[in-house]
């Protein structure tokens, strides 16, 4: 098993030592005092880490400094992640799924935009409904790394995202932030795990970053156009099911039971 899967735990924490890397140096740059990367190891569940983080020991000075350092870990980190899943998925398999086989005891990782169209490019034309791919460890380490990835860019509170958003559209941001969460949370009718993070990011990250000054030249149009790429980024990596239980494969989300009970109510069918 060993010999077989330590291409996943070699590349994934290379994915998140650049990440780490990506905050760090910047920091460093511009004399912001932080930590090297603490690793959070998790021997459990099918990913085994909670990954990496440093910490930031003093103020950041300006928006433009906040910007290069939120922005640095996740550019590391998507690159890496991306060069890794499409490797891997090349070296993947396509296998057939016999017709009275009970996914029950299987978990099933979910597709991004990018994941889904870029198997489909590569390996098929795949109907994941009768066929299954066999992920190579490197291809389930660029998964990973996409899934930390687009989690650390939705853009609230202390996250990346909410470094860069914050950075890019200043104090005025605060007047719609906040019901930009709200519609985040309409991710928790497609999977519960978004609720998880949505009580995370409400009551430990926040939905509002902290002050940080404006810089004398603002951030320019060139970091405003990056972050703008990031974000959008963020929409093809964003994974509405990230992990799935054999069991409920094939069940509506509480959002399409919803959908499904307004429609009858006003007299469509579909």
């Amino acid at each position: 098993m060993f010999f077989e899967n330590w291409p996943y735990s070699a590349s994934l924490l290379l994915i998140l030592l650049a990440h780490e890397m990506g905050h760090y140096l910047p920091a460093r740059f511009y004399g912001v005092k932080a930590t090297w990367p603490f690793f959070i190891p998790l021997p459990v569940g099918p990913i085994g880490t909670m990954g990496a983080v440093i910490q930031i020991k003093q103020q950041i000075p300006d928006k433009k400094v906040l910007f290069d350092i939120g922005i640095g870990g996740p550019t590391a980190s998507l690159v890496l992640s991306m060069v890794a899943w499409l490797v891997g998925i090349s070296l993947s398999k396509v296998i057939e799924i016999p017709p009275d086989f009970d996914r029950s005891g299987f978990l099933f990782f979910g597709d991004s935009l990018f994941t889904y169209f870029t198997t489909q490019w590569i390996l098929g034309p795949i109907d994941l409904s009768t066929m299954d791919i066999q992920a190579h460890p490197l291809a389930k380490a660029g998964w990973v790394g996409l899934l930390i990835t687009a989690v650390n860019l939705l853009p609230f509170g202390q996250l990346d995202g909410g470094h860069v958003i914050y950075s890019m559209f200043g104090e005025e941001y605060r007047k719609w932030i906040h019901r930009l969460f709200v519609l985040f949370l309409i991710f928790s009718l497609i999977h519960f795990t978004w609720l998880l993070w949505g009580f995370i990011i409400y009551f430990v990250v926040k939905v509002e970053h902290p002050f940080i000054s404006d810089s004398v030249s603002g951030i320019g149009k060139f970091r405003f156009y990056f972050g703008v790429t990031m974000l959008v980024a963020f929409l093809i990596i964003f994974v509405p099911k990230p992990i799935i239980l054999g069991s409920e494969f094939n069940d509506s989300s509480l959002l399409n039971d919803i959908f499904r009970l307004m429609t009858h109510y006003i007299g469509l069918e579909l």
